[in-house]
């Protein structure tokens, strides 16, 4: 019997001493909000995190590189420890309790995570349990976490190992209205917002005996830059510092705040209208656990007055209702309208993060008539009356200075080599009047591009005679048949020789008094695409072969007094005209019907600015336009 006794404590005691306790597995990723690959992994990557909850939590630190990412500009003095302590040296990349990824891909690709590794790791009991709690401020500027560990068996790190603690604030989700960054995403998983008490974490004994407790604590400030409140959470894990592996991870879910109102969407805003006015909508949403019964909604176009009006109702906790706005009147241009609340059931709103939308209009002037010419030779891109939509707020069409045709140094620029694939940009001309124009009449522009690896972005010119509610597409190249110079994989900027002048006929609109026309690009991840010189001048493009009409003008350069030589190869009218860099027309000459033979004109330059300026010389069907040059 008292064999039996012994034998019987015995086991219970080898059972208490070899106890262990499940695991809540950690997966670590690191990323960049202008990143094109993580925009590429990171959507599997989050939809296997969020089936797998129970069994692992999610930290996500935004790097600051390879672009621009706020989030990591809030953030870097905590994520550059935690990139060199694995030492990261490209995004995306992750780790599982501590190991990174391995597969088919590259070592650390978020690719490479899957069910069957996070099933693995979690049937891997771990040495230690973890509690995570945290109880926000109630006026929510500061929050208190409680964070205790417990041994499940005795336990001691290999080779005299430390092993840290560490806790972070997270957003469990992050939402923006358009992209932060350049790689397209707008909601991010996980995103660490601060190390507590800094990256460097809480050190904690090397040897723990079984039932060993330590409570830790923190009572800290909520940082201003946290986006929403209601997605404010608490993640903790110890990890073993020489082998890097973590052995147990605690998580702490958002908490809602009890009165929260604030704005999910706006809708009826026109990207483009050819009215002058439009009435808005906006839906109001109850993010609180109480229910929404008023609120203040103010608005603003631009930086505009603000405007109010009240809302009143009876929302229960998550639910919406659709309101309609007052008209908005503006005038023709690029505009942006902004909405959000205030005051919900009459108290201070602490969670501002979810109370704004903007949205983007444009408002198409009447349409101007031609010629109409554009050199991107002025600063203030885009211009009066032009617009660029740019629906994912990264990569899209700009001005830049180091590339343009016919010798000058500035052209228009999509940027393809960082848009990720299938991202649409728009450049808009302004509107035009083609209601007295006349056969033949063409859109004429040069063109540089190169693919990456054979990618095939694209460029379409779209003309809608209804200000923008359908499309006809009149010219459409991409891949080879787009290129101007070889695949390249730096990002091209064209030379000299590597540009192209290309022609499409808009005999087709005339008589159409809204004449809309559209560079749409679509990118591939491929490389970047120039235009220069674009212009509707009723048919040929800059220094395009002569038909029936022979232009010389001399000296060119010059400096006060130019001659404008041409043949008239038959009787016809011919017209004169002079614009500057900028499109804008400095003269014009109607000489009237000319008989057959040669014709000089004079360029008066001594009053004009040095620069550059083209002529364009029209005789019935045919048009030649020549670039010249005033030196002082």
């Amino acid at each position: 019997m008292k064999q039996s006794t012994l034998l019987l404590a015995a086991a219970i005691l080898s059972s208490i001493a070899f106890s262990q306790s499940q695991r809540l597995c950690l997966a670590e990723g690191f990323s960049n909000a202008s990143c094109g690959p993580c925009a590429a992994q990171n959507p599997a990557y989050n939809t296997l995190l969020n089936n797998n909850t129970t069994k692992v939590i999610g930290i996500k630190y935004q790097t600051n590189w390879p672009g621009t990412d706020p989030m990591n500009a809030q953030t870097q003095s905590d994520v550059g420890p935690r990139v060199s302590y694995y030492g990261v040296t490209g995004v995306p990349w992750g780790a599982l309790d501590g190991t990174a990824h391995t597969g088919s891909s590259y070592s650390g690709a978020l690719a490479n995570l899957n069910q069957t590794k996070i099933d693995n790791r979690y049937a891997v009991s771990s040495p230690f349990s973890l509690s995570v709690s945290h109880t926000p401020s109630s006026d929510y500027d500061s929050v208190s976490i409680t964070i205790v560990i417990t041994a499940s068996q005795n336990f001691s790190t290999s080779n005299s190992n430390t092993l840290t603690l560490h806790t972070a604030l997270i957003e469990k989700e992050i939402k923006f209205d358009i992209p932060p960054g350049t790689n397209g995403e707008t909601v991010f998983h996980g995103v660490m917002r601060k190390m507590l008490p800094n990256a460097n974490g809480t050190t904690l004994a090397t040897s723990w005996t079984n039932g060993q407790t330590q409570t830790i604590t923190f009572n800290v400030p909520i940082p201003n830059y946290i986006y929403d409140l209601n997605q404010l959470a608490v993640a903790a894990f110890i990890q073993e510092n020489g082998s890097k592996e973590v052995h147990q991870a605690g998580y702490s879910a958002p908490q809602q705040l009890a009165v929260d109102g604030g704005i999910s969407a706006l809708s009826n805003v026109p990207l483009l209208t050819c009215s002058t006015s439009f009435t808005p909508s906006y839906t109001i949403k109850n993010y609180g656990t109480n229910t929404l019964f008023n609120a203040t909604i103010k608005y603003q176009v631009n930086n505009g007055p603000i405007d109010s009006v009240s809302w009143t109702g009876n929302l229960a906790p998550n639910a919406t209702q659709v309101v309609t706005l007052p008209t908005i009147t503006s005038s023709p241009g690029s505009h942006t309208l902004k909405v959000w609340t205030s005051n919900p059931n009459n108290q201070i709103d602490y969670n501002t993060g979810n109370d704004q939308k903007s949205a983007k209009f444009n408002i198409i002037g009447s349409g101007t008539n031609p010629p109409i010419l554009e050199t991107f030779q002025a600063s203030g891109f885009p211009y009066t009356n032009w617009i660029v939509d740019n629906p994912d707020n990264g990569a899209t069409w700009t001005r830049v200075t180091n590339a343009g045709s016919q010798g000058s140094t500035a052209s228009a620029r999509m940027y393809f080599y960082n848009s990720p694939p299938n991202q649409i940009d728009d450049l808009y001309m302004p509107m035009l009047d083609f209601s007295n124009a006349s056969a033949p009449m063409n859109l004429k522009f040069d063109v540089a591009y190169a693919s990456y690896q054979g990618e095939a972005d694209e460029l379409q010119i779209r003309v809608s005679t209804d200000c923008g509610q359908n499309w006809t597409t009149v010219f459409n190249k991409s891949g080879a048949t787009l290129a101007t110079a070889p695949n390249t994989t730096s990002s091209f900027v064209p030379n000299a020789s590597q540009w192209r002048a290309e022609s499409v006929s808009l005999n087709q609109f005339i008589g159409q008094s809204m004449v809309l026309i559209q560079f749409r690009g679509v990118s591939k991840y491929g490389n970047n695409l120039f235009v220069d010189n674009i212009n509707v001048l009723n048919t040929t493009s800059i220094n395009e072969n002569e038909n029936s009409i022979g232009v010389n003008i001399y000296p060119n350069p010059f400096n006060n007094i130019a001659t404008i030589a041409f043949s008239n190869n038959e009787t016809q009218t011919v017209t004169i005209t002079a614009f500057d860099a900028f499109g804008k027309q400095i003269f014009q000459m109607n000489k009237g019907e000319l008989a057959k033979g040669e014709y000089t004109e004079q360029f008066d330059g001594s009053n004009l600015p040095a620069g550059i300026y083209f002529v364009n010389i029209t005789a019935g069907n045919s048009s030649v336009t020549k670039k010249v040059s005033i030196v002082k």
